[in-house]
């Protein structure tokens, strides 16, 4: 039973005796060979143990990747050691293998707590070190999936778990320390992101859009190391971007979400609508290849039943996805050029002054050197945080160049005006076509039916700038 808790001491001991009996009592062949196994296979734990903690001392993903293996062979034979499990948890944290974190931690606490009752009933164990002992085991758990629900973005789980957690420790020790991992320090931090990010949304529905890029600006300066949260904010602040008609600023943060959390969906699809605006038809058709990936990828994993409501919405959005990238892709064809004035987030009566201002501001804004920034904040993550800068610095570097060639005509006298003047015939032999169309479409329907197709017209004439989509 020792063995089998990782009590390596407490087993040895036993075994020990068992052998030293040998000479003075008559034990049986069988008994005999079964405490010299048990002390080899004590052995072999301690080894494995030794070994795991030297790959976890590293703090490295390659360390405790390989510390699984060691880990995995000791558990084999000591199965409960709580101090095994622990290093396992570990080891699957700092891979970022956080579900994984969460199941081993629930699914073993129970068998945890049984065990240190078995052995107060069993043994002579004093209360006080049963009361650490349990004290410990679900310590450790519950700061791991508070840790884990952090980095996975559910915040309100970890601070619920947190909260219960706090009170464990106060029972407990009434004088803890206060440090950055204590659970009051988590609990506040936590607490002020979640207040950041409900504000920006607050000031959304209110139509407060600036008000709402400095509370999501907020909370993306105190804490990014939650990838899922920090991604969420970002999106959210490019829909209050988008809003202000800041399509550049828009863009940088759907990056930056997108870089953060690759398959989030929401981002995807809201920089496939900026790239549309700015009428960027071929990067808004690879966006739209890179959602329409996500989505088959998801329905592909789904495990989980789904309702017939929820098939029908995947459905929905495929089709819709697949539907708006045939369009991109034919628009994509027709050499349409950029919208330089809304790239750079001026008016068509701007002076040169008001363009060399704006670009001034925006080429400082947005220089692919400087993208990353915010993030690299974020503790050393390794290989990882390296993929998250090269992903931002290659999508920042695009932007800087549009923003470029945009300042590059609008900044000259002679290009503007040439820009202008086939802005004005495309948007006139467009208007022609427009006509033709609502014509042929009053034309061919029933009488009953025209002043329904005129309200979709007009409908379908507003722009995105006026019907952004909030979440």
């Amino acid at each position: 039973c020792h063995l089998v808790l990782g009590e390596l001491g407490s087993a040895v001991q036993y075994f020990n005796k068992c052998m030293e009996s040998t000479a003075s009592v008559c034990l049986d062949r069988r008994t005999t060979i079964e405490a010299a196994e048990g002390l080899q296979q004590a052995k072999r734990v301690a080894d494995f143990t030794s070994c795991a903690s030297i790959l976890l001392e590293k703090r490295t993903p390659d360390g405790a990747s390989d510390a699984l293996v060691p880990i995995a062979n000791a558990l084999l034979i000591s199965s409960c050691s709580d101090k095994l499990l622990q290093m396992k948890a570990e080891a699957l944290f700092m891979i970022r293998r956080y579900k994984e974190v969460i199941e081993l931690c629930d699914n073993t606490l129970q068998t945890a707590e049984r065990n240190i009752v078995s052995e107060g009933i069993g043994g002579t164990t004093n209360v006080d070190r049963l009361g650490s002992t349990h004290h410990a085991l679900i310590v450790w758990r519950w700061n791991m999936i508070s840790k884990s629900h952090f980095y996975l973005g559910n915040l309100e789980k970890s601070l619920n778990i947190l909260e219960k957690l706090q009170q464990v420790e106060y029972n407990y020790n009434e004088n803890q320390e206060e440090c950055r991992e204590s659970p009051a320090f988590l609990v506040a931090t936590i607490s002020e992101l979640l207040r950041y990010k409900n504000a920006g949304n607050e000031a959304v529905r209110e139509g407060k859009y600036m008000e709402a890029v400095e509370q999501y600006t907020a909370a993306l300066s105190r804490n990014v190391d939650s990838r899922p949260f920090a991604a969420i904010c970002f999106c959210n602040r490019a829909a209050a971007n988008q809003a202000l008609v800041q399509i550049a600023d828009a863009i940088a943060d759907c990056s930056l979400a997108m870089a953060l959390d690759e398959n989030y969906t929401k981002a995807v699809s809201r920089r496939a609508t900026l790239h549309e605006m700015i009428r960027d038809y071929g990067q808004a058709a690879s966006d739209l290849q890179r959602l329409i990936s996500i989505l088959v990828k998801q329905s592909d994993k789904t495990k989980t039943p789904e309702t017939s409501a929820d098939r029908a919405s995947s459905r929905k959005e495929l089709k819709q996805s697949r539907q708006r990238l045939s369009l991109m892709e034919e628009k994509s064809k027709e050499g349409i050029p950029l919208d330089f004035f809304l790239i750079m987030g001026v008016k068509t009566t701007d002076t040169a002054a008001d363009i060399k201002k704006s670009y001034r501001k925006a080429a400082l804004r947005h220089h692919p050197d400087k993208a990353a920034q915010i993030l690299v904040r974020s503790e050393s993550e390794g290989p990882w945080l390296k993929e998250i800068l090269e992903e931002v610095h290659k999508g920042a570097d695009r932007l800087f160049k549009m923003i470029g060639e945009a300042y590059s005509v609008l900044s000259d006298p002679t290009k503007r005006s040439d820009y202008e003047l086939e802005e004005e015939i495309r948007k006139a032999r467009a208007s022609r076509e427009s006509y033709r169309s609502r014509k042929a479409a009053e034309a061919s329907s029933p009488p009953y039916q025209t002043s329904a197709s005129r309200r979709y017209w007009r409908d379908s004439g507003r722009t995105y700038r006026n019907t952004p989509s909030w979440w």
